[in-house]
């Protein structure tokens, strides 16, 4: 009667593990196995990359790595993830009589936001502005206090993490308000059409 038993119990818990099984996996989509419907070339900055896109289950996939590197960010493959990096260019412009960068932002053709429709751009400019840099600055006033009261103490280590959150602070309010100068950029060009 155990033999029965114990027979029983695995043939019910192997179908609850099959079961749950197949349910997890219809959660994870994947498009190994899927069929190329289409294919495509993929034009970055005016220049036909060699690598061609694909349709696959009604949607359109890029090749990253050429795509990346088109743009020139760094692509790094760790396991089954793709990580890009990109350094954001075309925020400033050469200087063709130093060439140094001037700070200033880009030509109408470098704006990344350019062609974006006017609801878009509003949209993006209160997120930045909301969310980001007026955060940014009111961290920005508490740090400045923090540093103040670690001056008095003349606490040499809490100066120094002080001071380095400051100059991230300060480096992301330089980043997100030239995003905006871009923005603004783009949308006078909608106005002015």
């Amino acid at each position: 009667m155990k033999k029965w038993t114990y027979l029983l119990s695995g043939v019910v818990i192997g179908a609850i593990i099959a079961t749950s099984s197949s349910a997890f996996a219809a959660q994870v989509k994947s498009l190994v196995g899927k069929k190329v419907t289409g294919e495509y070339t993929v034009v970055v900055d005016g220049k036909t990359l060699s690598d061609k896109g694909a349709v696959i289950d009604s949607k359109a996939n890029a090749p990253v790595r050429a795509l990346s590197e088109a743009l020139g960010a760094d692509v790094q493959v760790s396991g089954k993830t793709i990580s890009i990096t990109s350094t954001e260019p075309g925020v400033t412009t050469p200087d063709s009589s130093s060439g140094s960068s001037t700070g200033s932002p880009t030509n109408t053709t470098q704006n990344k936001y350019m062609g974006g429709t006017k609801e878009s751009l509003l949209n993006s400019k209160e997120s930045y502005q909301k969310n980001i840099l007026e955060p940014a600055k009111d961290s920005l006033k508490r740090q400045e206090n923090l540093l103040s009261l670690a001056t008095a103490a003349q606490d040499d280590k809490a100066i120094a993490n002080i001071q380095a959150e400051i100059a991230r602070l300060n480096a992301d309010i330089e980043k997100y308000t030239k995003e905006v100068q871009l923005i603004d950029e783009a949308l006078a060009a909608i106005e002015n059409k």
